[in-house]
């Protein structure tokens, strides 16, 4: 059964993420797709949480883990989907991946939207998402 919203209700506690609008809007970013700016919001998200928390490296840059498992929870998608959004976020160079080794998972470098610029590179420094 659908309810509608009405005026008097009180809001209800629910937990929300801030989709950036500038991912629909700047032409370096419009090939994105849905999956990827989807992913960026989550992403953005659990930064938030990093910095709660003082997840920082040795420069102070906040880094986050998100297993490839928990992508393909998150998106519905199988595991090579996964690790592809994750590449094509890395190519916008709207992340950034650092290889740990040693069994342990990647970190994922969330770089600030503002100052983002378009990467057209198919390399990264920091390796790939998978792992």
């Amino acid at each position: 059964m659908i309810k509608y919203i009405y005026l008097h209700q009180p809001q209800k506690a629910v937990s929300y993420t801030q989709l950036p609008s500038f991912l629909f809007e700047a032409p370096s970013y419009k090939a994105l797709s849905n999956e990827a700016k989807l992913l960026y919001a989550f992403i953005l998200r659990r930064a938030e949480l990093s910095r709660k928390n003082g997840w920082a490296d040795e420069y102070g840059c906040i880094y986050l883990y998100y297993p490839i498992n928990e992508v393909v929870e998150l998106l519905h998608c199988g595991r090579q989907k996964a690790v592809n959004t994750l590449r094509e976020l890395q190519y916008a160079d709207l992340i950034a991946i650092k290889k740990q080794g040693c069994g342990k998972p990647n970190r994922i470098y969330p770089k600030s939207y503002e100052v983002a610029p378009n990467s057209n590179s198919l390399k990264s420094d920091y390796g790939t998402p998978e792992g």
